[in-house]
């Protein structure tokens, strides 16, 4: 059984007016400090949404998108091929169409073009059009966009990754990063929907903020302020959405049962079983975790494997039997890629010697021809099995693209920085980049990546950890208070779901659930004797080591077995007691 940290998020008690106590101290660890705040947080509202024009650049964006559409000029959207990218080009055409604009759009190949604009594209686009506005993508292509004016071509970039010390010099750069707007982490369709709410004003918004939520989790941005607003009234309106695209989807992922013509949304968790929603409002039947694994997947598809215009075509079609087709394609694309990413994740880890992994800082592996749609996935699976930052590169003959991912306290994005002079392009955030380098200076890379990333923080950053909230007597959750922890969702990345610690737990059983014994099913006692029925998802294969106490970090979840609804543990990480 496999040692790991468990780190308290805050040891903080506070109390704030008609909560109880710990739910008050689940709101301190995530940064809510006055009853103010905690209203506005457990109530947002489109209400909270911040004036597009605090955007820099937005209102001369404006100003330029009516002056084309009014001179009939050809606007083409340039997005991403990921889930972000998809939904963002999704939202400024379906904005941009309704404004009466002549439209065109482009979405590069992972495979044959890369991330961005790239020279051969913008030569393309120039002959067909006349403003070239990018979204989740271009805030670093200088050269890109210096040959787009070049060619007579007007230049909008909306980005939200990292801006570089020299941003292109197009006419206009929007970036949220950039100057002081209130949400600098909205994604490339949070970026969108902004262009839209100044366009359109909040009917506009309205419309497209099942697309913004769906990217907006996809993306994996804080879900605080802005962002969460997004996603809590978006996954209301993908519940009762009218797109056949995303009702097609939403079927094919399991996530739609029939009831009628319409059909009805229910909640699916990661593991397939079916589980009531925490969400507090009626009509709220999705969760994020929806979002995160079983739509963003089937979007993020066809990208990995083929072309990314597929996602595009999905959402924005009016046609049901094209949305059911385009779906089912979806769908088979999205389990090819999962027996593809196992493969390359066995190969990947099959380099990797105990030898090589015992005090090393950083992986990174590469392959001849690996799938550049599914490195990024690759070096995921890599930096959560081992706990550190990992790359993986695809090395096609002279060249080689990589995709890193990155642990808490190490920002990838200013390792590769550091390694600048080696590297032909790279860009991204702190915790997901991409890069392009040279393959003769692979190892050359490597070596300099683990001595920068070693300097950047002490040795306890790279030892497994997890943090959780609280610990409470397991007898704390009942229906009322199932309610109150309901009042978090949406949960994420910035907005944790809580964890709480079950502290030198009495086994009581213990076995293998599941196909192929995958999973773990407990009954333990906690501290004042309660039984606890737990299940531990994927730890199947520590059933025979046969403990007799155990630490669990947990989340309670409402269970309903034919008909009878218990609260029972959900565990997310098991440490012997006796270690």
């Amino acid at each position: 059984m496999t040692h790991t940290r468990f780190i308290q998020r805050s040891t903080e008690a506070v109390s704030f007016d008609g909560m109880p106590g710990w739910f008050s101290s689940l709101l301190y660890a995530r940064g809510i400090r006055t009853e103010e705040e905690a209203n506005l947080f457990l109530n947002p509202s489109l209400d909270g949404l911040h004036d597009p024009f605090l955007l820099p650049g937005m209102q001369k964006t404006v100003d330029l998108l009516k002056d084309a559409i009014a001179g009939k000029k050809t606007i083409l959207v340039y997005g991403d091929y990921d889930a972000d990218g998809v939904c963002a080009s999704s939202i400024l055409l379906e904005t941009l169409h309704e404004e009466g604009a002549s439209l065109a759009y482009r979405i590069p190949s992972r495979h044959t073009e890369g991330y961005g604009l790239n020279a051969d594209a913008v030569r393309e686009i120039a002959q067909k059009a006349q403003i070239l506005i990018t979204v989740d993508c271009g805030v670093s292509n200088v050269e890109e966009v210096a040959l787009a004016k070049e060619l007579g071509l007007t230049v909008i970039i909306t980005d939200h990754h990292q801006p570089p010390e020299i941003l292109p010099e197009a006419d206009v750069v929007m970036d949220p990063l950039l100057g002081d707007y209130p949400c600098p982490d909205l994604c490339g369709a949070g970026v969108a929907l902004k262009i839209c709410q100044a366009l359109q004003g909040m009917a506009g918004v309205e419309k497209r903020l099942d697309l913004a939520a769906i990217a907006t989790v996809a993306d994996v941005v804080p879900l605080r302020d802005e962002n969460r607003i997004i996603v809590r009234e978006g996954l209301r309106r993908i519940g009762n959405t009218s797109r056949p695209g995303l009702k097609a989807m939403l079927k094919t992922a399991g996530l739609l049962e029939p009831r009628g013509t319409a059909g009805t949304v229910r909640a699916v968790t990661r593991s397939g079983t079916k589980e009531p929603s925490l969400c507090s409002a009626p009509d709220f039947s999705l969760t994020a975790d929806d979002l995160a694994f079983r739509i963003a997947p089937r979007l993020n598809a066809a990208g990995r494997l083929g072309d990314a215009k597929l996602g595009v075509h999905l959402l924005l079609t009016a046609d049901e039997a094209k949305a059911a087709n385009i779906a089912a394609m979806l769908e088979e694309a999205n389990r090819t890629r999962q027996r593809f990413e196992r493969e390359m994740t066995t190969s990947a880890v099959s380099q990797l010697s105990l030898e090589a992994l015992a005090g090393a800082h950083v992986i990174l592996v590469s392959g001849e021809d690996w799938n550049p749609g599914l490195i990024g996935l690759t070096a995921g699976r890599l930096c959560e099995r081992f706990h550190l930052p990992a790359i993986a590169l695809s090395v096609h003959g002279d060249t080689a693209v990589g995709s890193c991912r990155s642990i808490p306290g190490i920002s990838i994005y200013r390792m590769l920085a550091a390694c600048e002079d080696l590297l032909e392009r790279f860009g991204g955030h702190e915790q997901a980049a991409g890069l392009t380098v040279k393959t003769e200076n692979i190892p050359l890379l490597r070596e300099r990546l683990e001595k920068v990333i070693s300097e950047a923080a002490p040795e306890e950053t790279f030892l497994p950890s997890m943090e959780y909230d609280l610990v409470v007597p397991f007898r704390t959750w009942t229906k009322a208070s199932m309610d109150w922890l309901s009042r978090l969702e949406p949960t994420g990345c910035g907005n944790p779901a809580p964890l709480f610690l079950l502290q030198g737990a009495e086994v009581q059983t213990i076995r293998k659930v599941g196909a192929d014994g995958a999973h773990l099913k407990l009954t333990v006692l906690d501290e004042d004797l309660s039984i606890v029925e737990a299940i531990a998802f994927g730890a199947g294969d520590t059933a025979d080591e046969s403990p007799r106490k155990l630490d669990l970090l947990y989340r309670p979840v409402l269970n309903d077995f034919r008909g009878r609804t218990s609260i029972e543990a959900q565990v997310s990480a098991i440490n012997n007691y006796e270690l």
